[in-house]
C-alpha cells in the first residue's frame, strides 16, 4: 500500500488511471516504490535512483514484478467466475 502511495505521489498517478497495458517506464517506477519500502521495512536504505535500480532488473525479474503486480492489485489475478450452464437440466431416473 505504501509502495502504491509512494508511486502516485511521485506520478500523479493513480492505479485506476493505469489500468490495461502499462508501459515500461511506469513498472520500473511502480518496483522502484516497492523495493524502496521494502528496504525501509527492513530498516534499511535502498541507496539506488530509479534508473540505477532499473539497471538491475532483466526481462525475467520484469515479468515476475508484473505477474505479482496483476496478482496483488486484483487484476487478471482474480479468476472469472464461469458461465452458468444455458442447456436444459435433464434428470434421469
Amino acid at each position: 500500500m505504501n509502495a502504491l502511495g509512494n508511486f502516485t505521489s511521485l506520478t500523479g498517478k493513480e492505479m485506476s488511471d493505469i489500468t490495461g497495458k502499462v508501459d515500461i517506464n511506469t513498472l520500473r517506477s511502480i518496483a522502484w516504490c516497492s523495493a524502496i519500502e521494502g528496504e525501509e521495512a527492513d530498516g534499511k536504505e535502498l541507496g539506488l535512483d530509479e534508473k540505477a535500480f532499473g539497471r538491475l532488473m532483466d526481462m525475467a525479474t520484469i515479468i515476475k514484478f508484473s505477474e505479482i503486480l496483476t496478482v496483488q492489485t486484483g487484476g487478471a489475478g482474480q479468476k472469472k467466475s464461469e458461465a452458468p450452464d444455458k442447456r436444459p437440466k435433464m434428470f434421469w431416473r
